[in-house]
């Protein structure tokens, strides 16, 4: 029997297509490229699939292939343009649904084109709109207070003087993420840009390379910090990447595979001089780019593809080069590093989720799950073999403590929503019972005056409540929870979860206890009963 041919893979992929099975169809559409890797339209077509999967840099490899490929395939044009739309590269995802216009007949259109023109000119339009969208700078208001980076360095010298393995507190975590955040925002100021002298038009750079390094260290022990202070902190940003990204021979539009290909081979030829600062570029921008467009312009699912490529060429090093010193492959390779990339990833993925919720969700509940116990695994491994290398008050916090944490966490979110999707009432109510152990376990990984202790408590006295646990039970959550809030308050009083209603959802918690403390008292209600909705 023969082997099938390029045309009829393509077929059976396009059947699989069909069916939703894209992931057989990515397996097939790749043999055909084995066999005729000229063909704009398998990688056209495996683009689609990688993209309805959500693997949008992958998808934007294939379509920029099939454009290379075919330059006037405008069906090429705008799955490329539909990807960077997805990772919210609205410049580029512009240009591309031009040139997908651009492909199209001129005159004489049929139904299909004249609707495909239509459809690409309401994208560009969309496009034009995002990439015009203004990022309003986050301002102190004096009247407000201080932000928590800024009180907490001011509380620095204190707790110097009383010495860390006395005083647990979050200032030590979030000034120390300041301190590194901040130094690469001065890099970024510092930055020069000249004409060239003799290139017209061209310019000449000069700065530090070490921006990117501080800016991503300072958003993985607490991403809390991550602010814009002024109108031009985009175009200084872009322009430090640039830098680096020049200066160190960084990839910033390889794929993944690309990458790995190149890395290893300029190993062979160059050294881990040459290699460790162009990886650490490359995924140190993935970083960074995943929480801008993640988080400032909320496109949760752009910035979970850039977490998650980050996270696999850092755990593909590891394992590769793990007999390797950290001296010669880098800072990004050790296992805090690959914390902080999974905290980043986790958090992100519980952002997709909240924007299509469900258990049909693209970002599947199950998912999170896992990654979740990965994270918690990640964290057990790192208390284990922990070496007695001298590091600063914050940093176990912020790459154990803080990371297992948000894996209870995000534990106790998966068997809400799960709760909250159930049919029968016992595994609702075990759902919330779970949940609640989850939540407890999280805040116990934080110091009494960080924000997120008081919280995760009060997301156990919510479970609790819904759970319909004894009255007993409720009363000693919400004694822990009224203990740390004036704690936490010295610090956290200005910050994301506190603008989003942090202090009324506790107090109203807490104004439950009250009422139900009043109840217990006039014999209205016993402390065994269950605490009523």
């Amino acid at each position: 029997m023969s082997e099938p041919t390029a045309a009829q893979l393509k077929d059976e992929g396009n059947e699989l297509f069909k069916k939703q099975d894209y992931v057989g169809a990515i397996i097939i559409y790749t043999e055909a490229i084995g066999l005729d890797d000229k063909n704009a339209v398998l990688y056209a077509n495996r683009a689609a699939c990688n993209h309805a999967l959500n693997k949008y840099l992958d998808a934007v490899d294939d379509a920029h292939m099939a454009t290379e490929i075919d330059p006037g395939y405008a069906k090429a044009w705008s799955r490329l343009a539909a990807s960077r739309d997805a990772l919210a590269d609205w410049g580029r995802s512009a240009q591309a649904w031009q040139k997908a216009l651009d492909a199209l007949p001129k005159t004489k259109l049929s139904p299909a084109e004249r609707q495909q023109k239509d459809q690409y000119t309401a994208c560009l339009r969309a496009a034009n709109t995002r990439l015009n969208q203004k990022i309003v700078p986050l301002s102190v208001n004096e009247k407000a207070g201080k932000f928590p980076w800024q009180i907490a360095t001011d509380m620095l010298p204190e707790l110097q003087k009383a010495g860390h393995a006395k005083v647990s507190s979050s200032a030590w975590v979030i000034a120390s993420a300041y301190e590194d955040f901040n130094n690469g925002v001065e890099m970024m100021k510092g930055m020069k840009k000249t004409p060239h002298p003799e290139t017209p038009g061209a310019f000449v750079y000069r700065g530090n390379l070490e921006g990117l390094t501080h800016l991503s260290n300072g958003l993985m022990r607490d991403d809390r910090v991550f602010h814009i202070n002024q109108p031009n902190w985009i175009d200084m940003y872009n322009q430090q990447v640039y830098f680096e990204v020049t200066a160190r021979k960084a990839w910033d539009s390889e794929g993944l595979e690309t990458v790995k290909e190149l890395a290893q081979k300029r190993l062979k030829e160059n050294g881990w001089d040459d290699v460790r600062p162009a990886l650490a570029v490359t995924v140190r921008a993935w970083i960074m780019r995943a929480a801008l467009e993640g988080g400032l312009r909320e496109q949760p699912q752009a910035g979970l593809e850039y977490y998650r490529r980050a996270l696999d060429l850092v755990e593909w090093g590891r394992i590769i080069w793990k007999d390797v010193p950290k001296s010669s492959r880098g800072a990004i390779f050790q296992h805090s590093f690959l914390i902080g990339v999974r905290s980043l990833y986790l958090k992100m993925f519980m952002s997709a989720y909240t924007t299509d919720p469900g258990l049909n969700s693209k970002f599947p509940l199950e998912q999170l799950k896992e990654e979740a116990e990965d994270l918690l695994k990640e964290t057990d491994i790192a208390i284990q073999t922990r070496d007695n290398e001298p590091v600063d008050p914050g940093f176990i916090s912020s790459f154990i403590a803080y990371p297992g944490g948000l894996g209870h966490a995000m534990l106790g979110f998966y068997h809400v929503q799960s709760a909250r999707y159930a049919s029968n009432p016992v595994e609702r109510m075990l759902s919330f019972v779970e949940a609640a152990g989850e939540y407890t376990s999280a805040s116990s990984k934080y110091p009494e005056d960080d924000e997120l202790r008081a919280w995760y408590l009060n997301c156990t006295m919510d479970c609790a409540r819904n759970a319909g646990v004894p009255i007993d039970n409720f009363l000693m959550i919400a004694f822990g929870l009224r203990d740390t809030v004036p704690k936490m308050q010295k610090i956290w009083k200005i910050s994301e979860l506190a603008l989003g209603g942090r202090d009324q959802k506790i107090q109203a918690n807490l104004d439950k206890a009250d009422e139900l403390t009043k109840l217990v008292a006039d014999k209205t209600l016993r402390l065994e009963d269950p605490v009523p909705l």
